[in-house]
């Protein structure tokens, strides 16, 4: 088993090492830094469960580390680290998506983890409906949406490049997780997402 696949996977992990990876996930994102480094390499090679234990931030409260990065800043380094710890393993949760859904790049990389939510609580709507919401411009901004659509429908291959960087082939296989796209179950039919689908759909049939 790789330390992809051990995610699911909560060891029990000595509090010194929680604060230790925590601390230093934080720092590399105040400093600006794009990818993990050895020492949160190795944290994680010999501590898989971090990718999913929750953390007691100050500031957060309880948080894994995805959720942690999609609380903090919110910065290109946060979303690169971010994908990072989603190529290892890390889930993304309703919070990361609650916390991030202003920011359609972490959007992308979120669906990479193999869950998306169906319903938003908060919000009144389903989460795909709210996005659109959220990114009125998404309607006029055609690479974007598509970037997007890709990614739901699963169409996207090894290679391709996004913001946060290139798809691998593990990507590929956590997508296959997301929700099918149909309307009336992960959107709303008639609305503007279910619009600029079809439209996508017919476009590339």
């Amino acid at each position: 088993m790789n330390t992809q696949e051990k995610n699911s996977i909560i060891d029990p992990i000595d509090p010194d090492v929680k604060f230790s990876f925590v601390s230093e996930l934080e720092k590399r994102c105040n400093d600006k830094k794009r990818s993990l480094g050895p020492k949160l390499d190795e944290l994680i090679v010999d501590n898989p469960g971090l990718l999913g234990v929750k953390f007691e931030h100050k500031g957060y409260g309880e948080v894994t580390a995805a959720e942690f990065l999609c609380c903090h800043e919110l910065s290109a380094s946060s979303r690169d680290l971010l994908y990072e710890l989603i190529s290892r393993g890390s889930k993304a949760t309703l919070k990361c998506y609650q916390e991030s859904i202003e920011y359609y790049n972490f959007i992308e990389c979120l669906l990479l983890s193999g869950y998306m939510p169906i319903y938003f609580p908060g919000q009144g709507g389903k989460f795909l409906d709210c996005m659109m919401e959220d990114h009125s411009y998404l309607k006029d901004d055609s690479e974007t949406i598509e970037d997007i659509l890709r990614l739901l429908l699963r169409l996207a291959r090894p290679g391709d490049q996004y913001s946060f960087g290139e798809i691998s082939e593990y990507n590929i296989e956590r997508l296959k997780q997301l929700p099918e796209l149909k309307a009336g179950v992960t959107h709303k039919k008639g609305g503007e997402f279910d619009d600029i689908l079809r439209g996508y759909l017919e476009s590339n049939a």
